[in-house]
């Protein structure tokens, strides 16, 4: 098949789905498949709506000899997809990784409404919201949609109207075990973008209580790669993801896969998935995050979190990945 992978970021750009791509792309081209990306590029530096116009013809033009359209993204990709879709006459998903709406709401306005109750409170959302809203309900009814989790599909199903025929779900990867070494300190790992989402200062302000108890934690903070990323995790004593909601993060996956334990807010798909593998806390809580902090120092708690993850033996490919995703075009 020729297939075109739509995304917003590609390596050497970081974050998001940029791996996620890069990877996917070398497994469909391993199974006997041509594969193309389509970026923003230049596009970039048009406001918004002229550069989701111009990149649906972008879309347009390169996809009008090829078998599949493969969406990264769940607005700037999904729109324009969204609007010409129906004149491609092939196989169109898209795969929704993140919430924008939810995310541009809690940027702007620092409400901070955890994932699953968003949708509840509309009464709260500004003018660009319900916009922005209303375009990816479109978009979204003209495609079809592939979630990392159920716990996303299950929040995303009535407020979006998405019919259950349209709908899969395929899972993240989950890469072999790294050797892990034992932590020569207690240091909490809170690696990543410092942006309101993560939570940061509430975090920060549970570890200063925290450590008035337990004198001997450590605070690592900061953006770094993703080699730079396991190395750490490898060498060190807890990974932190407290966001006020995190549905299937990478982080989380990159500790189990170096076999340390986490402490996790629990709005995210993994806070179900992997609950034997790290603590569970409520972001909006700061004394419960210090409950959390204090779980993770006792001894008992992480030997035996640490010996779960030891025992844990699940690997799924960028291979395996790539055959759902083949099998679900061809079914279209």
């Amino acid at each position: 098949m020729k297939i075109i992978l739509a995304t917003g970021i590609y390596p050497p750009e970081i974050g998001g789905h940029s791996f996620y791509v890069e990877s996917l792309k070398k497994s469909l081209e391993k199974l006997g498949h041509e594969v193309s990306v389509v970026l923003y590029g230049n596009l970039k530096k048009f406001p918004t709506g002229v550069r989701h116009f111009l990149y649906a013809i972008k879309l347009w033009r390169a996809a009008r000899d090829k078998d599949a359209v493969i969406g990264f993204d769940a607005f700037s990709i999904a729109v324009p997809l969204g609007l010409i879709a129906p004149f491609l006459h092939i196989p169109v998903v898209e795969r929704i990784g993140g919430d924008f709406t939810w995310e541009q709401h809690n940027a702007r306005t620092e409400d901070f409404i955890p994932l699953p109750q968003f949708y509840r409170y509309t009464d709260r959302w500004r003018w660009k919201e319900w916009i922005s809203f209303r375009l990816l309900r479109f978009a979204l009814a003209r495609l079809d949609i592939v979630f990392s989790s159920d716990w996303q599909r299950d929040l995303w199903r009535t407020p979006y109207r998405l019919e259950p025929a349209h709908i899969s779900v395929i899972e993240n990867a989950i890469p072999e075990r790294l050797l892990p070494l034992p932590p020569e300190r207690k240091n909490f790992m809170l690696y990543g973008r410092q942006i309101p989402l993560k939570n940061v200062e509430r975090f920060r302000n549970a570890f200063h209580r925290a450590q008035k108890r337990y004198w001997d934690i450590e605070l690592d903070e900061g953006a770094i790669s993703r080699e730079e990323l396991l190395q750490k995790l490898r060498t060190g004593y807890a990974a932190a993801l407290p966001s006020i909601s995190d549905i299937t993060p990478n982080y989380i996956i990159e500790s189990i896969i170096c076999g340390k334990p986490f402490l996790l807010t629990k709005y995210s798909a993994y806070a179900e998935r992997f609950a034997d593998f790290g603590v569970i806390v409520d972001p909006m809580s700061e004394d419960d995050i210090v409950r959390g902090i204090g779980e993770l120092v006792e001894p008992s708690t992480y030997e035996r979190l640490s010996k779960n993850i030891a025992l844990f033996t699940e690997v799924r490919t960028y291979d395996d990945i790539a055959k759902e995703f083949i099998a679900l075009l061809r079914a279209q």
